[in-house]
């Protein structure tokens, strides 16, 4: 379906990195198929190839946090989706909260999360997560992804 997939490509979405600790190692995918789905109780839906090894560690974890980049970012965004899993938190810098949650460096704001449910979607798993706390780093400009390119958000001239 060609066209589902440029319409999907036509749909600006902010750029976040899905993160986790589990049995002493930090996994972790760029992701931007990510919504909020209630404010009350306060959940979100991330949408992970059910392949993929960060996908695994999530459930196994039952943990994540949802990074969501800044504009300046688009560096680690191509880390947490093309280079190696291996190798990722090796080329950012970043911190362990509350013992669970991998935090970036200079994002935007992270979400922590607690998995509630599980749905096999197509190839995709998604993943409803139930957010334990919150917490906002900057003001600065979030990363954007948009026909395959990256940008940022600039007010509407009237």
């Amino acid at each position: 379906m060609t066209d589902f997939r440029e319409f999907i490509h036509r749909v600006p979405q902010c750029v976040t990195v899905v993160s986790t600790y589990v049995n002493g190692g930090y996994y972790g995918m760029t992701v931007s198929s990510f919504t909020s789905v209630s404010f009350d109780p306060p959940l979100v839906a991330i949408s992970l190839a059910r392949k993929s090894l960060t996908c695994d560690m999530v459930l196994a974890s039952k943990k994540f946090a949802i990074n969501l980049l800044n504009q300046h970012q688009s560096y680690i965004s191509d880390v947490f989706a093309y280079v190696d899993h291996g190798e990722r938190f090796k080329r950012v810098r970043f911190r362990l909260e509350n013992e669970a949650y991998p935090v970036l460096e200079d994002v935007l704001g992270a979400l922590f999360c607690s998995v509630d449910s599980t749905y096999e979607v197509g190839d995709k798993m998604l993943i409803i997560g139930r957010v334990d706390d919150c917490k906002v780093y900057s003001d600065k400009l979030p990363l954007v992804y948009y026909q395959r390119q990256f940008f940022t958000l600039k007010p509407v001239d009237e």
